[in-house]
């Protein structure tokens, strides 16, 4: 890479991670004000929602700063081994918390929004504190294993060689890659089919007449007029 290119790379980077980090931790510290007001916390989609951008907000404090002094400076998780691991471990595990409270509030509005009552009945602030505390819970634990596997080789923080890389591959693209996106349009899908069912039973039956452009003739309207 040419001194050039790689002096515009490391401005890039450092302008680039400096203004999404502000303008992050701005829009993140509006919405959790938002959010946390009594009127949206007796909703549960807005719990699945706050909880996302707490976690979110989390993870820009504790990665982007250091991404940020890696623009001019040797990235600390290629230096210092400790960091590799708690880096590689905080990253993975704030990440899919943050997916899976969006997935969560996904599922939250399909409920919703289905014709089954007991369905519908998940969707309150009672599962969604409880959903919130099972997804922290296993989410904390799952990505234990990157910061044990996690090592320094060649000047990289990188999976350990050998299995568990093949296994950290595997993990990435089903687990972190494909499963939420997934799961939030599957679900997505779902709420919008229910809302469109929900849509056609409630519509009055006096205007579907209206609304397929069959008005009543001039003369039935005489007729009815005379009656």
């Amino acid at each position: 890479m040419s001194t050039p290119l790689a002096q515009a790379q490391r401005v890039m980077s450092s302008y680039g991670l400096s203004t999404f980090y502000i303008l992050g931790t701005i829009g993140n510290f509006l919405l959790i004000c938002i959010l946390v007001q009594r009127t949206h916390r007796q909703s549960s989609c807005s719990l699945y929602l706050l909880s996302a951008t707490v976690v979110n907000f989390i993870l820009i404090q504790c990665i982007l700063p250091l991404g940020i002094y890696s623009a001019d400076h040797n990235d600390p998780q290629n230096v210092i081994l400790i960091w590799c691991k708690i880096r590689s471990y905080l990253f993975n595990g704030l990440l899919m918390l943050y997916r899976w409270y969006k997935m969560a509030a996904c599922i939250d509005r399909a409920a919703m929004c289905s014709r089954h009552a007991w369905i519908r009945s998940f969707s309150n602030v009672s599962v969604a504190y409880r959903a919130i505390l099972i997804i922290t819970i296993v989410w904390l634990l799952i990505p234990i294993h990157l910061a044990v596997y996690f090592r320094i080789e060649s000047g990289r923080c990188v999976p350990q060689s050998g299995d568990y890389a093949r296994f950290f591959s595997a993990y990435s693209i089903i687990i972190s890659g494909w499963s939420p996106p997934t799961v939030m349009a599957i679900f997505g899908f779902m709420a919008y089919k229910n809302l469109k069912k929900i849509r056609t039973q409630v519509m009055p039956q006096n205007t579907t007449g209206r609304i397929n452009g069959d008005y009543p003739s001039n003369s039935t309207r005489r007729t009815i007029n005379n009656r």
